[in-house]
């Protein structure tokens, strides 16, 4: 098997480590490319590597069945493994149905590895990606985290995404396998102008090559500066920070309204992340809102934002749960005895036990904690007979 040429800098170092990894494979000139280069690095630098190929057949075209056992066969040529993993779906969505059919497709993968031991997954993203990713999202935000674009390594539910051909043009890649006299697939729907992104593709190739050399270093430029922003708001967050069991935070206000507003707004990100439970990622122009707020001593003394509740006092703002958000319906703790609650609590009790929000139980008043806060909080139900639970509050991890 020829290796690929110096111009061609695919990164798999980040596989060293690992005994048994997937390689999401649709059959395009990427995926092809990449399935080809990963074999060739694993023979070469980790001839123990496992390397599993996966196709997901979304059952959205007839020939997608065919191509899916193409792929079967130009993996077994390379000695490599080959599942095909169906979208069965039915109906498939009206409207959204890339978006809807990315999820499927990654959470049919992640579901395939976590049952067969595989630890990370690699997708075939370049850096005509991630300048097509970049130009879609100039439309829409300002965001450094948003223009970061794709990272070389990300995760989805739980299972890391490795994408070692993100510094790779596809074009060069498309040469490579020329070269070889390696085919590929071309998908159709990468040509339908209904999609934004064979929209964004388009315009790329009329600005040329130079426009998308450089959105990809805008890319990099937004993802150091991000880096650098959360380093330095979970250091100011270790030092600054204020943490209740009870679950809840206080925030000085003279500390805070000192601090650049792009600061303000990470601190903010990462502090409702934790104490909304794990909600997802916030709107930019949110956490702007919100910054102003905790500054300006104006507006409505409390707010909610990402399934957490902030109130505003003289000497500063508190942030906790939003009681409301969280599912009123109890969880039972399980065999081990131990049960992550909410995402913030750590429950120990008898298995059996069951877990609830304290919701509208009256508890003695806790100093310096608002009730709002103590509402938001586990109630354990032990079996009759059973020693009390032991409640702990996952603290913010400011080390990361």
């Amino acid at each position: 098997m020829p290796a690929a040429p110096p111009d061609i800098p695919a990164d798999f170092s980040a596989l060293t480590p690992e005994r048994h990894v997937a390689l999401a494979v649709s059959g395009g000139s990427d995926s092809t490319a990449l399935m080809r280069l990963a074999a060739d690095w694993a023979r070469t630098n980790h001839p123990g590597l496992v390397l599993s190929v996966l196709t997901v057949d979304h059952g959205l075209r007839p020939a997608a069945a065919a191509e899916a056992r193409q792929v079967g066969q130009w993996a077994t040529a390379l000695g490599l493994g080959h599942q095909v993993l169906r979208w069965t779906e039915d109906p498939k969505p009206a409207t959204g149905l890339q978006a809807r059919a990315r999820e499927a497709r990654y959470g049919l993968m992640a579901q395939w590895c976590q049952a067969q031991g595989a630890t990370a997954l690699l997708t075939a993203h370049t850096l005509d990606d991630q300048a097509e990713t970049v130009l879609m999202r100039l439309a829409r935000t300002t965001s450094p985290d948003s223009l970061a674009g794709i990272r070389p390594a990300g995760g989805w539910q739980g299972l890391p995404l490795l994408r070692p051909l993100l510094g790779v043009k596809r074009q060069a890649l498309r040469d490579w396998l020329a070269s070889l006299g390696q085919p590929w697939i071309d998908d159709p729907s990468n040509e339908d102008p209904r999609f934004e992104r064979v929209r964004a593709r388009r315009s790329l190739a009329a600005m040329g090559p130079e426009t998308t050399a450089r959105l990809a270093a805008l890319a990099e430029a937004a993802a150091r500066a991000t880096d650098l922003l959360a380093r330095t708001a979970r250091k100011w967050l270790a030092f600054s920070l204020q943490e209740h069991e009870a679950g809840i935070c206080h925030i000085a206000a003279g500390d805070f309204r000192d601090l650049p507003a792009a600061l303000q707004e990470r601190i903010l990100a990462i502090v409702i992340a934790h104490y909304g439970g794990g909600q997802g990622a916030v709107d930019a122009d949110e956490l702007r809102r919100i910054a102003r707020w905790a500054c300006s001593g104006e507006g409505p003394v409390r707010c909610t934002l990402g399934g957490a509740l902030l109130g505003r006092r003289k000497t500063g703002f508190w942030v906790t749960r939003e009681a409301g958000r969280i599912a009123a319906s109890p969880q039972r703790v399980p065999g081990d005895g131990k049960l992550l609650w909410d995402n913030r609590f750590l429950v120990e009790a008898v298995p059996g036990s069951t877990v609830a929000p304290v919701a509208a139980r009256k508890l003695p008043p806790l100093a310096g904690v608002p009730v709002y806060a103590q509402r938001a909080g586990p109630w354990v139900e032990p079996p009759p007979g059973a020693p009390p639970a032991r409640i702990r509050f996952l603290r913010l991890n400011t080390q990361r």
